[in-house]
């Protein structure tokens, strides 16, 4: 008894400490300090759903996009495939694949492409009754990652995983110099990324802590200035809290809450909430504090059993204060 009270005010000592990161870094806001900002752009409609609270939750293939650790709850073959419709007519498709070797772990591939559709060129007119600008017409970046990540479950309680990635970035050409001298420059950019996690079962109930490391990468440049990409440290928790009062085998009431140290703005807390009916329909709300555009999201769930191969999909409306709200999908095939 004396042990299982110690473990619980272990983790509430952890958990307040996560609650009092924003309080301590409220004070200054870290902006501009990273490039390849999509990489940010959250991959998953149900981890979008509860908030991006999902460190410690995800539990399939997508979960290389949140934390690897999590593929090591990943039961069989998985196939995730996810459609994010994000602002400004930006859209992101990514998708992964996990392979259960059994006694050695989980293997998983990772891809992430992103359509920023065509945008419109320009540059300095030097003319004096000129407009100011002169028009280049239209180009498309070009932004990609493609990796491969591992899993390892230790024991019952403790697993761990990582997922490295090649990070591919094209922001076009551009003509520069003089008349006698010209020159091309091209906005190209090629990393190597690096995203490490933990997951760990307390014993108490079904109470998970997670961390990962995100996006942890050399410092490149496109001319003078270097810049990492946008590094994330995160702390997750979540519980089932309706275990703490009676077994309910056909409910479930799950709480989550995710702490982030992001490089490039100050700390961030983020809540999620999910309800399931018999692991086969859920419900999900979700809050994040410290945005300048982003709060509330929603969402919901469906599982199948179809020919026995389980499928799943999800979906997650997430709110801005000044865009259209956004609107992804995701599919999860278990085999």
């Amino acid at each position: 008894m004396k042990y299982q009270i110690k473990r619980i005010a272990v983790v509430c000592i952890l958990l307040a400490a996560g609650f009092s990161i924003p309080v301590q870094g409220g004070g200054m806001k870290k902006i501009a300090q990273t490039g390849m900002k999509w990489l940010s752009i959250p991959i998953g409609a149900r981890g979008s759903g509860l908030g991006g609270a999902f460190t410690a939750v995800a539990n399939d293939a997508g979960a290389i996009f949140w934390n690897p650790a999590g593929l090591a709850l990943a039961e069989g073959n998985r196939i995730f495939l996810n459609r994010t419709q994000w602002i400004a007519d930006i859209s992101v498709n990514a998708g992964a694949l996990s392979f259960n070797t059994g006694r050695w772990g989980i293997l998983a591939v990772s891809f992430e492409q992103v359509d920023w559709g065509t945008l419109h060129g320009t540059k300095r007119d030097p003319s004096p009754t000129g407009s100011g600008y002169v028009e280049t017409g239209g180009f498309s970046p070009e932004d990609w990652a493609v990796g491969m990540g591992y899993a390892y479950r230790v024991s019952d309680k403790f697993m761990f995983g990582g997922h490295l990635r090649y990070v591919h970035e094209n922001l076009g050409s551009a003509f520069e110099g003089s008349f006698d001298a010209p020159k091309t420059f091209t906005g190209e950019m090629n990393l190597a990324a690096f995203d490490l996690g933990t997951l760990y079962y307390t014993g108490f109930r079904d109470l998970r802590l997670a961390m990962s490391l995100q996006n942890f990468s050399q410092e490149d440049k496109y001319r003078a200035e270097s810049f990492p990409l946008p590094l994330t440290f995160k702390f997750g928790a979540v519980m089932d809290i309706l275990s703490l009062a009676m077994k309910q085998p056909d409910h479930t009431l799950t709480l989550a809450l995710d702490a982030l140290h992001p490089r490039d703005y100050s700390e961030r807390l983020h809540f999620g909430t999910e309800y399931g009916f018999r692991n086969a329909v859920f419900l999900r709300a979700g809050y994040k504090t410290n945005y300048n555009e982003e709060d509330l999201s929603l969402g919901a769930g469906l599982k199948l059993k179809i020919s026995g191969m389980a499928a799943g999909i999800d979906y997650a409306y997430v709110r801005f204060a000044h865009f259209d709200a956004v609107q992804m999908f995701s599919f999860d095939f278990q085999f």
